[in-house]
Order: structure tokens, then C-alpha cells, then sequence
């Protein structure tokens, strides 16, 4: 038991500091904006994997609050607390749901809840820069356009994550890690 629980720990250090190390990439990569809280927020289907969910949820509020704190990219951090690092965790649950319409509702409510909320509080602290900037052309659909195209990337990013999982699971883990 005491084994298991320094193991937890050491994980949880390990994946906070690589999920910090991206977030800090994301200062001198600032086109990575979206891409970077993506891979940070991916660590933490290792945390369930190897650990539990609440270990992941842990690991996540730590890297969360550490990448608001120290963290240059003020957009990364707040796309990772908002949305990509909890994520995973979440579809771990919804995933297990046997009502499937129910569980891809919910999965869309919470990412379109959390992107409009992303939306209004960049708009709030970044009060100078425009998420629009450089969708003129779509006139007064802009939003419109841009919801739509983030719900597209959704739909990627949840299939995605699952592929991830099950090559992280079924081949990483096995061959790699020689874990069962």
C-alpha cells in the first residue's frame, strides 16, 4: 500500500511537471495556443490509466493552478482549466454511459458551455485582442462560423482522445511499459 501510494505521487509529480513543460511551450510556440493544452490535457488519461480519476482530477487542479500562476501564456492556461484538462476525465465517465445519445449530449453541452465561457472571459481579460480578428469576411456570421468549425474540432478531439487511449492502453502500455 505504501508502495502504491508513493507511486501515485511520483506519477502525479511527473505528469504535473510535463504538462507544465508544455504549458511553458506555449510561451515561445504562441501558435500552439490551441495545440499545447491538448497534449497537457492528453497526460491525464495516463493518471486514469495508471491511477484513478481522482488522482487525474488532482494532477489536473494542480497543473491548473500552477500554468495560471507561472505560466506565460495566459490563452493556453485558460483553454487547459476550461476545458482540455478535464476532459479526459470527464469522457472516461460519459464513455461508460450505456445511453449513448444522452452521453454525446452531455459531451457537447459541456464543450460548448465551456468554449462560450472561454469566449467571454478572453474577451474580458484580453480586452485588446479580438478571437474574431481576421474572420471579416464572414461578416456578421463570424461567430457563427467559429462555433461551428469549434464544434467540428470537437468531434475530432473526442475521437481522438479515445484513439489515444486505446493505442496508449493496447500497445504503449503492453509493449513499452510491459504492464498488463
Amino acid at each position: 500500500m505504501k508502495n502504491d501510494l508513493a507511486f501515485r505521487v511520483a506519477l502525479g509529480g511527473v505528469i504535473t511537471s510535463l504538462c507544465l513543460f508544455f504549458m511553458f511551450c506555449s510561451g515561445f510556440l504562441p501558435m500552439l495556443d490551441y495545440t499545447i493544452p491538448t497534449f497537457a490535457g492528453f497526460l491525464m488519461v495516463i493518471m486514469i490509466v495508471e491511477t484513478n480519476t481522482g488522482w487525474a482530477f488532482l494532477t489536473y487542479v494542480s497543473v491548473s493552478t500552477l500554468s495560471l500562476l507561472i505560466t506565460p501564456n495566459l490563452q493556453a492556461s485558460l483553454l487547459f482549466l476550461m476545458f482540455m484538462g478535464y476532459y479526459p476525465i470527464l469522457k472516461y465517465y460519459l464513455d461508460k454511459l450505456k445511453n449513448r445519445p444522452l452521453a454525446i449530449a452531455v459531451k457537447f453541452l459541456v464543450f460548448n458551455a465551456a468554449i462560450t465561457a472561454f469566449y467571454f472571459l478572453f474577451q474580458f481579460v484580453f480586452m485588446t485582442e479580438d478571437l474574431l480578428e481576421g474572420m471579416e469576411q464572414f461578416g456578421k456570421y463570424a461567430l457563427l462560423v467559429l462555433w461551428g468549425g469549434a464544434n467540428i474540432v470537437f468531434i475530432i478531439y473526442d475521437r481522438l482522445v479515445g484513439q489515444l487511449t486505446d493505442i496508449y492502453v493496447n500497445w504503449f502500455r503492453k509493449k513499452i511499459l510491459k504492464r498488463k
